[in-house]
């Protein structure tokens, strides 16, 4: 189901860039791919939620940090630093993702 969602919106993206290319600017060597961008969005997403709810009574030590952690990773997906596949994530933090994957296509 995630690997649908996201080869889904990749060959969403993908069309955007050809008319973004057609428009006379190529893509460059250090640009992003269009699952970066994606998994970045998705990683800043899940940042809004863990600053909203930073109070105790909000959200549990554990899961912030799940959240912060998870996010960090989507954030740097595809960078030196970051991981590279989707098996670099955790269980838990694959069930982050599609939480927030789920509340996308809901418009929760």
């Amino acid at each position: 189901m995630l690997q649908h969602d996201l080869q889904e919106l990749q060959k969403r993206m993908i069309m955007k860039q050809i008319e973004y290319n057609q428009q006379g600017k190529p893509r460059g060597l250090y640009d992003p791919s269009t699952t970066e961008v994606f998994m970045t969005k998705l990683g800043q997403e899940i940042f809004k939620v863990t600053d909203s709810k930073t109070h105790k009574t909000q959200m549990t030590d554990e899961d912030w940090i799940l959240y912060c952690d998870t996010a960090g990773k989507c954030v740097r997906f595809g960078t030196l630093w970051g991981p590279k596949e989707m098996s670099d994530f955790k269980e838990s933090e694959i069930e982050v993702i599609k939480l927030f994957l789920n509340k996308r296509r809901n418009n929760v």
